[in-house]
Order: C-alpha cells, then sequence, then structure tokens
C-alpha cells in the first residue's frame, strides 16, 4: 500500500530536526577533522541529490518516450508535472520501505489498528513518511565502503611509519658509508608516510561522517514523540496492505497471532470498525 498524498495532520511539532553539525567530541573520538567530515556530509548529499535529478531526467525522458510513441501532442510543462509525480511517488515508496526496516510495532499496535477505518490509517502512513521525509538521507549504503577504506588506509600508514622507524634507527647506528643511501631511503619513506596520512585523514572523515549521520538520525529516531508516529504508521502500513489482500508478505515478520485475522482481509476496507 502506497501512502495518500493528504497533507499530514499529526506531524506538526516534527519538522524538520535540521541536525546541528556534528559534536567536536564525537568526531574527535572517529579521528576525523570536524570541517573535513562536514565536507564529506555535504558531498554525500550532493551525490544523493544528482541521483534524484538523474531519476527525474530518466522519468521525464520516459514519459517523452511513451508519448512519440503514442503519437500524443507534447505537453512539456504537463510532461514535467508527470516525471515530477513519478519521482515523487517512488519517494513516498522508498521512505514507506525504510519505515518498515526501522519500527517492529508491537502486538497491541498492530491489533489496534484493525479497528480503525482506512482513512484514518492513511492519515497515520502519511504522517509518519512525512517525518521521515524531514531528516537527511541515510548515508548507510557507504558504511562498507567507507570502512574498508579506513582499514586499509590505515594499514598502508601503520606500515610505512613502522619502516620509517626502522630506517631511523638504522641511521643512527649506521657507519657514515651507509648513511647516504639511509638518507635517501628515510626521505622517500617519510614522504610516502605525509602522503598516506593525507589519504588516511579524507578516509577517516568519511567514515566518521557516515557513523555521525547514523548517530543523529538514531537519536532523532529515538524520541519518544517520533517514535509514536512511526509505529503508527507503520502498522497502518501493514493493516492497509493486509486488506488489500497481501497481508501474508506485509507481515511476515509478526507472530502468526498477530497477523491480521483472515475475515478481515478481503473487503472491509470503508470503515474498518468489527468483524
Amino acid at each position: 500500500m502506497t501512502p495518500s498524498t493528504r497533507a499530514p495532520t499529526s506531524d506538526a511539532k516534527l519538522r524538520s530536526p535540521a541536525p546541528p553539525r556534528p559534536l567536536v567530541g564525537e568526531v574527535a573520538r572517529l579521528g576525523a577533522d570536524l570541517d573535513a567530515v562536514q565536507a564529506c556530509l555535504d558531498e554525500f548529499d550532493a551525490l544523493l541529490a544528482r541521483r534524484a535529478q538523474r531519476r527525474l531526467a530518466d522519468a521525464r525522458a520516459l514519459l517523452s518516450e511513451l508519448a512519440e510513441r503514442d503519437a500524443e501532442p507534447l505537453d512539456r510543462v504537463r510532461l514535467e508535472e508527470e516525471a515530477e509525480r513519478a519521482c515523487e511517488q517512488e519517494e513516498q515508496e522508498r521512505l514507506a520501505a525504510e519505515l518498515r526496516r526501522l519500527v517492529t510495532p508491537d502486538a497491541n499496535a498492530v491489533r489496534q489498528a484493525r479497528d480503525r477505518g482506512d482513512q484514518a490509517l492513511e492519515r497515520c502512513c502519511q504522517a509518519a513518511v512525512n517525518v521521515l521525509a524531514t531528516l537527511p538521507r541515510s548515508l548507510d549504503e557507504f558504511a562498507p565502503e567507507a570502512e574498508r577504506r579506513y582499514a586499509a588506509e590505515r594499514a598502508v600508514r601503520d606500515g610505512l611509519a613502522k619502516r620509517e622507524a626502522e630506517a631511523t634507527r638504522l641511521l643512527k647506528a649506521a657507519g657514515w658509508w651507509r648513511r647516504r643511501a639511509l638518507r635517501r631511503e628515510l626521505a622517500s619513506l617519510h614522504r610516502d608516510r605525509q602522503a598516506a596520512d593525507e589519504r588516511l585523514r579524507t578516509a577517516a572523515a568519511r567514515r566518521a561522517a557516515v557513523r555521525v549521520r547514523e548517530g543523529q538520525r538514531a537519536g532523532w529516531l529515538a524520541r519518544p514523540d517520533v517514535a509514536a508516529v512511526l509505529t503508527a504508521g507503520v502498522v497502518a502500513l501493514r493493516e492497509l496492505a493486509a486488506r488489500a489482500g497481501d497481508g501474508g508478505a506485509a507481515t511476515a515478520e509478526l507472530a502468526v497471532v498477530d497477523r491480521p485475522r483472515p475475515e478481515r482481509g478481503g473487503g472491509h476496507g470503508g470503515s474498518g470498525a468489527g468483524s
């Protein structure tokens, strides 16, 4: 079930959290620089924005192709409106799927949803989706690569630092006939280690940016008022999906006793009052 396009009525107090700049202490704990982390956050958000623009361009191109194939007059204004509407629908569906992943409601909330009408459930669903839409996008998809890159760069940097320390020790103990070669080797190792330090700082900033963003989101989602809206929204999504006839798939993660009753799965889409 896709959320309705009606304006939310219950999330007026939950407008954009506008997470502040990452806390200095948290960023320092992750071994990163505050400004570098903020730059990485901006970079990730810009990448996600470019993806959204590409999806809009793809939708526009597809609609244009369909209009040409059907020999329909091409109204640019209407084309743009339909492309934007298609992308908005896709975004609503993404948020609804994210809502399902984020929230596992208790059995009592599931039972209560079965006694509510479709319109009330639609409003709960839309309110929850709108709350999620106020948050900056999750960067969790970038986490595996950020962690891998950080570990790899740290291993390289540590290896070079170890070799540099060994060369320094050898230089101090070497006779004059070996010092020239050792100095050249030490200078080369020093340059390589400095370059590795710079790459490691970049990798640390990207890793910290992902972790800070996910921490900010987790803190916001853990607020009792937010959690209540999201819980109501996810049970509404599941109940509406069950009434549409795919309740088994929509509630597969719930215990059998907590799934919608079979007699509710078909045609009581109006009031949702008792069976």
